[in-house]
């Protein structure tokens, strides 16, 4: 199967994921009772994990598949900032990127889980663009990282990514003949022109274009009018209704959702750009690599909370496709 000969090749890619970096805490407990102060659930805590979350994650997806994952970034000079840079370490991934600034503070996203159920979620977040000073010194440590493969740009609009810092970095990759993927925000979208694919999930792609998606027509007309606007190629991802695949020159293609059980779809665009960006640098068509993503995505879904895809589980999938 080629998609198996895809996979063997994640090992010798070099991937580089630039973005808002993020770091995530989960606090797991049981529910038994309601707060006589309010209409709430206590939880009492059993646990608690830390994990990366954001660009981070995309990352963790690269290096957990077998790629060489290279992170950058900023963040803030605090205790999250420390805890965040110390698991991509334990994960692999390379930090030389990412830029520590006392003036950010790291985005934390705390979510509390009770009986397997998201109850709550507290963020910690500065969403200001990084100045002048911090994207030329970014940039700069970027262009040290040699011979990469791909680019993947996670915006979650959180002020790593600025309109000159996506022009610089699109100028670098062309000039390096270097790949360029975006897990899009659809206020960006002016950003992303010329880049190689793009990855809006429904509800992305519904603001990106400007109409609602409501049936497969719809869809069709989005993808279609990203695909043109944008100058690339596009796949849009429908949840538990699979993902849709556009491609320059080409007829739409959709495909369908493996998942046997969605328990949480957090993460799971990470999952699906960074599986992606690893099939096609390691030779798989477009159609091929969204074919992997869509198996990924399905593995991905049956998790709880943010946890990447690795490649033993990928593999263990597509032999059991026989």
């Amino acid at each position: 199967m080629m998609l198996k000969k895809n996979l063997e090749g994640f090992d010798k890619k070099r991937i580089l994921v630039v973005g808002d970096l993020m770091l995530d805490k989960y606090i797991f407990g049981d529910v038994e009772r309601i707060s006589p102060e309010a209409p709430v659930p206590i939880v009492t805590v059993s646990r608690e994990s830390y994990v990366p979350g954001g660009a981070a994650n995309a990352a963790n997806n690269i290096s957990s598949l077998g790629g060489a994952a290279f992170l950058g970034g900023v963040v803030g000079k605090d205790s999250a900032g420390r805890t965040l840079l110390d698991l991509a370490a334990a994960q692999r991934i390379d930090t030389q990127a990412v830029i520590g600034d006392a003036r950010k503070q790291t985005s934390l996203k705390i979510r509390v889980v009770g009986q397997h159920q998201q109850l709550l979620r507290i963020d910690y977040e500065d969403t200001a663009d990084i100045d002048d000073e911090t994207e030329k010194k970014l940039f700069k440590n970027i262009q040290k990282i040699g011979n990469l493969d791909a680019l993947i740009l996670s915006d979650y609009a959180k002020g790593a990514l600025t309109r000159s810092l996506c022009e610089r970095l699109k100028s670098w990759c062309e000039k390096n003949r270097i790949m360029v993927a975006v897990d899009p925000k659809p206020e960006h979208k002016a950003f992303y022109k010329g880049i190689s694919f793009i990855t809006p999930n429904k509800k992305e792609a519904e603001e990106m274009a400007g109409f609602k998606i409501r049936d497969k027509s719809d869809l069709i007309r989005a993808g279609n009018q990203l695909m043109g606007e944008l100058d690339c190629d596009v796949l849009i991802t429908t949840g538990d209704k699979g993902m849709s695949l556009f491609e320059r020159g080409k007829k739409a293609m959709h495909i369908p959702t493996v998942a046997k059980e969605v328990y949480d779809v957090s993460g799971a665009g990470d999952t699906v750009i960074a599986t992606m960006s690893l099939a096609m640098s390691s030779g798989a068509s477009l159609k091929e690599a969204a074919v992997l993503a869509n198996y990924a995505a399905g593995i991905k879904v049956g998790k709880l909370g943010i946890a990447p895809v690795s490649r033993p589980e990928l593999k263990h999938y597509l032999d059991s496709l026989k």
